[in-house]
């Protein structure tokens, strides 16, 4: 891959990479350094990488980075004192429908966002998704279905308290 080809990538993919990232992060900042990082990683890996699968090299990049930065955060999470339910909804009134949504898709394993995300946001085809983490298809589809009841019993059961705080 020469310098027009990697710009060309670069230009044409990296919004598709952020909105998966900070779907992924629910941040913008650091969903804008991950993808930076993906295009360093593609730029020095530049001779290995065919243009034509560029996109889901930099996708693979970014889901092993997210999932190391959330296995670090949640090293430091478990030292930090955590808040009790009552205490979280007091200091956030205005929980909008967003929120709701990005607090259940935390509640999902990474593994399960992650392929949630892939499959329903970029709209990535079972096969693609098997390829880019590394499972088999059956195992992406079960998978995902695990991934949408959990979402769903989780965006309920957030739905359920707030309206009850109501």
């Amino acid at each position: 891959m020469n310098e027009q080809e990697y710009t060309q990538i670069a230009q044409q993919h990296r919004e598709a990479l952020y909105r998966f990232a900070v779907r992924y992060t629910a941040d913008g900042d650091s969903a804008w350094d991950t993808v930076q990082d993906a295009l360093v990683e593609l730029w020095t890996h530049r001779s290995d990488v065919e243009p034509l699968k560029a996109k889901g090299w930099m996708v693979r990049v970014m889901y092993r980075q997210l999932v190391d930065q959330h296995r670090r955060a949640e090293r430091f999470r478990k030292l930090a004192p955590e808040l009790t339910q009552q205490e979280w909804y007091d200091q956030h009134d205005n929980f909008e429908l967003h929120d709701a949504m990005q607090q259940a898709l935390g509640q999902l394993p990474d593994q399960h966002r992650a392929i949630l995300l892939m499959k329903d946001l970029e709209g990535y085809q079972y096969k693609e998704i098997a390829q880019l983490t590394g499972l088999e298809e059956s195992q992406v589809t079960g998978i995902l279905y695990r991934a949408r009841i959990n979402l769903k019993k989780a965006y309920m059961k957030l739905n359920t308290i707030k309206q009850q705080a109501i």
